[in-house]
């Protein structure tokens, strides 16, 4: 009888290791479905780098899918360069529209060009259209009507600036001490009496990089050296 009992005992660790290999193999097939195939990462790597577009060196314009004036963000390679003067045209013809110019009108009192990569607004001190009071350097409405408008602008691309200021050869300046204040003086004083009225528009400081007087230095070689076209404020535009 007691080997009877014995035989009965022993038997009952074959039952429960029966039991834990069974449930061992049935979390092994779990896992085992659930993995991943240990080369679906790389297939899916190698698919996404065979169908990304080719870099501008190879051959393509990147940056084509933008819209105009949309901040570019290559601006390497040839694509970078067609695209950046895109967005420079979209910048120039969003001034001509905000400040209404006639780009047919050889008189007309602003001129908005491309220079290099720059967008350059030429704002021109007219008898019939002053930017500044006369001998000052007060702003006109005028003068603080384009300057708004460009401050808008400059705040939407987030562009840099560089205002020079230029007076007339022989303009005859009605001051207190000549000597003391001349044609230097008042240019510098009229670029930095823009600068102020830009950031009064909400155009951080930080974005004007440069304010300058040349005085009557510059003249405008393809027209006759006449005061109310010599007079004038510049301002070259530039994207980040």
């Amino acid at each position: 009888m007691a080997k009877k009992k014995d035989e009965h005992h022993g038997g009952a660790w074959k039952v429960a290791y029966a039991d834990f290999v069974t449930a061992m193999m049935a979390l092994f097939i779990v896992l085992w479905i659930i993995a991943p195939e240990p080369n679906d990462n790389k297939i899916v790597y190698e698919d996404e780098i065979d169908s990304a577009p080719p870099q501008p060196d190879q051959g393509a314009q990147g940056g084509d899918n933008k819209e105009p004036g949309e901040k570019n963000l290559d601006k390497e390679g040839e694509g970078g360069a067609v695209q950046r003067k895109r967005d420079l045209q979209f910048i120039a013809d969003e001034l001509i529209k905000l400040n209404k110019v006639n780009t047919e009108d050889v008189t007309r009192p602003v001129d908005v060009q491309l220079v290099d990569e720059t967008v350059k607004l030429t704002l021109y001190d007219r008898d019939n259209q002053p930017v500044f009071v006369r001998n000052g350097t007060q702003l006109t409405e005028w003068g603080q009507f384009v300057l708004k408008n460009l401050a808008f602008v400059a705040v939407k691309h987030d562009m840099r600036l560089l205002l020079d200021a230029h007076t007339a050869k022989g303009q005859q300046l009605v001051m207190a001490d000549p000597e003391q204040y001349g044609p230097w003086e008042l240019s510098a004083d009229r670029a930095a009496a823009a600068r102020r009225r830009l950031i009064g528009y909400d155009l951080p400081s930080a974005n004007v990089l440069r304010i300058t007087g040349y005085a009557h230095t510059r003249p405008l070689e393809e027209w006759d050296g006449g005061m109310p076209r010599q007079q004038r404020l510049t301002v070259h535009m530039s994207l980040k």
